[in-house]
């Protein structure tokens, strides 16, 4: 069977390769850049190659283009027997209706609402001990205010939701550039995403990384902020790379254009910075101010004009004041536009040249 896939790939793909390792046949795709790249702290790499075989779970959803074929049909059917009275609805192509649809899917399932009254509100605390975790409420959920216990995410409706307006934003204006996500827990928001990309651009070569320590946060030595103690310690919030891993893979949403930097950001953006070409959306969600200044110091110039930051924790959040000391030393004033009680996003309108000898030296303000 895995021969017949093979070949069947091959076939579909005259740009896969076929590489011999002893006496099987192992399919790759060509890599945007060399990988595996290993550091003495940090690994940079492609699940859907480098991930151990042994260690892949199964796939529980039909890739994208299956599912939307499947829907499509069912809308066409449908349609002929009912007048659609909402006007966002009838305006929607039987296509775009079914994107609709998959992307609502996806969005329910990472939150953890498609499963109700089985689901928990975990309550958000920092800490070794365990979490209170009790019935699960949709109004707490809908601003990101609790934790999740069953899905991949702790965003938020709200949050997903703009995910989803950003990324269909900058592919509707052709804002060239990659999507990117440090801090990603069990990368549900990071899964929305590649869905996205691939309902909204089919055959979009936009890479979506993937960066996290996937063992939590670090323990703000640095002590570039009074505030950024504390967050280490949570097991509830450290995520092996192969549990994020096999929740693409779930969703059938994990293939060559989604890359992996599994260390701190301090060791990978340096590194990604130099791969990276240009970006589209930059999803932050490291907590800390130590966490923010390692990425917009490395990757804010890579983000393209009319391209999105989202701050994950912005309000009440040491990575917002990492953001605004970068706006004051480099003479930017963005407008900051708040998604929900805790996050906010802006967009990129002017080219900045970035002063890294501050984040060299250490000296933010």
């Amino acid at each position: 069977q895995f021969r017949r896939e093979a070949i069947s790939r091959i076939a579909d793909n005259p740009k896969l390769e076929v590489t011999g390792q002893h006496d099987e046949k192992v399919v790759h795709q060509n890599r945007p850049f060399p990988m595996p790249i290993h550091g003495k702290k940090y690994e940079i790499f492609q699940p859907l190659f480098d991930m151990d075989e042994s260690k892949k779970n199964a796939q529980l959803f039909l890739p994208p283009k299956e599912f939307l074929g499947t829907f499509e049909e069912r809308i066409t059917w449908a349609r002929s027997m009912v007048q659609i009275n909402d006007d966002e609805l009838r305006g929607l192509s039987p296509a775009e209706h079914a994107a609709l649809m998959y992307i609502d899917i996806i969005k329910t399932f990472v939150s953890g609402r498609v499963f109700r009254q089985a689901e928990l509100s975990v309550q958000p605390e920092l800490g070794p001990n365990l979490k209170a975790a009790g019935r699960f409420q949709e109004n707490v959920r809908d601003g990101g205010n609790d934790w999740t216990f069953a899905g991949e995410t702790m965003t938020g409706q709200k949050r997903l939701d703009n995910v989803h307006a950003l990324l269909k934003d900058v592919i509707e204006n052709k804002v060239l550039g990659d999507y990117i996500e440090t801090g990603v827990w069990r990368g549900g928001s990071s899964i929305l995403a590649k869905a996205l990309l691939e309902v909204l651009e089919p055959n979009s070569r936009r890479l979506s990384y993937v960066c996290d320590s996937f063992m939590g946060l670090p323990p703000g030595e640095k002590k570039l902020a009074v505030s950024d103690a504390g967050w280490d310690n949570t097991p509830y919030l450290e995520v092996s790379s192969d549990i994020v891993a096999n929740n693409f893979i779930k969703y059938g949403l994990l293939d060559s254009k989604v890359v992996f930097a599994k260390g701190f950001f301090n060791e990978t953006m340096p590194t990604l910075a130099k791969k990276i070409s240009s970006l589209s959306v930059m999803r932050l969600d490291g907590d800390m101010y130590e966490s923010t200044v390692d990425v917009l110091y490395h990757l804010y110039d890579k983000l393209s004009i009319g391209g999105y930051v989202i701050m994950d924790d912005w309000f009440g959040f040491p990575s917002k004041i990492a953001c605004e000391d970068f706006f004051d030393v480099h003479g930017i004033k963005p407008e900051i536009i708040p998604i929900d009680g805790l996050s906010a996003y802006w967009k990129k309108t002017d080219h900045i040249q970035i002063q890294y000898w501050r984040y060299e030296q250490s000296k933010f303000k």
